[in-house]
């Protein structure tokens, strides 16, 4: 909703002597909010010593699109339980891992690809990244078991296909969790290299990736795909600890 259009409504009603109210942010996706200061419509409209009307952006809009981001991540159940602050470090591995993250956090857009056997922290790290990254920009979550087979159960319909991954090869930042797990066919490859090629070509978006594949493994598969990984990801691919936390 734009303040602009919001001031000429109320000019109109004025003119004609009606009172109206604006409506409400909820369906822009912006709810989840309560703000006395605007009433719940993102813009405060204020009236000039002139008599004429002007609008300015309320405070509340910097929260409404932190939530807006936040729900269409798909992250929002995970943020909670996967933060920094709950980023045990006992050992040095896990302690450089968590110091390299939080410069990846404050550095220019580059990847970050970090693998390890399950239970190692890795997805931790990553959606602490995240959470970091998204009071900023854009996050999208992608499970790559769950997401690539809706993908290529989706390739025979080419416009489905191209709005799905068109999100994938844009969003300014990308999660990719899971990265080949359980999936190393030619189709995979295929798409595993759609994706991060188009990401590779724009140096302004993110690329968060966890994998139980080491960065070796992904070049003696695919050196094209591999080679991308390793370009955008250097100063930031690391090897998560070998033992199982979950299980400690």
């Amino acid at each position: 909703m734009q303040a602009q259009a919001i001031i000429e409504a109320l000019k109109r009603a004025q003119q004609s002597g009606i009172s109206i109210t604006t409506e409400t942010l909820d369906d822009y996706g912006l709810g989840g909010v309560e703000c006395e200061k605007c009433g719940n419509t993102g813009t405060i409209i204020k009236k000039s010593a002139d008599g004429s009307l002007y609008a300015r952006e309320c405070e509340c809009m910097n929260k409404r699109r932190y939530l807006k981001r936040l729900r269409e991540s798909g992250l929002a159940d995970i943020f909670p339980r996967y933060t920094f602050e709950k980023y045990e470090t006992p050992d040095t591995v896990r302690k450089k891992a968590k110091e390299k993250a939080l410069l990846y956090c404050e550095a220019e857009p580059a990847w970050f690809y970090v693998s390890g056997r399950s239970g190692s922290g890795k997805s931790h790290l990553c959606a602490a990244i995240c959470s970091r990254l998204i009071e900023k920009q854009e996050v999208y979550y992608m499970s790559w078991r769950d997401e690539s087979v809706k993908l290529k159960a989706e390739v025979m319909d080419t416009e489905q296909y191209e709005k799905h991954i068109k999100k994938l090869k844009t969003v300014s930042c990308l999660y990719i969790d899971d990265f080949l797990k359980g999936s190393e066919s030619d189709a995979d490859i295929r798409l595993a290299f759609e994706i991060l090629n188009a990401r590779y070509a724009n140096t302004k978006l993110r690329t968060v990736i966890s994998s139980e594949w080491d960065i070796k493994d992904v070049l003696e598969r695919d050196e094209a795909l591999g080679g991308r990984i390793y370009e955008r990801s250097r100063g930031y691919l690391l090897q998560a600890p070998d033992d199982n936390w979950r299980l400690r």
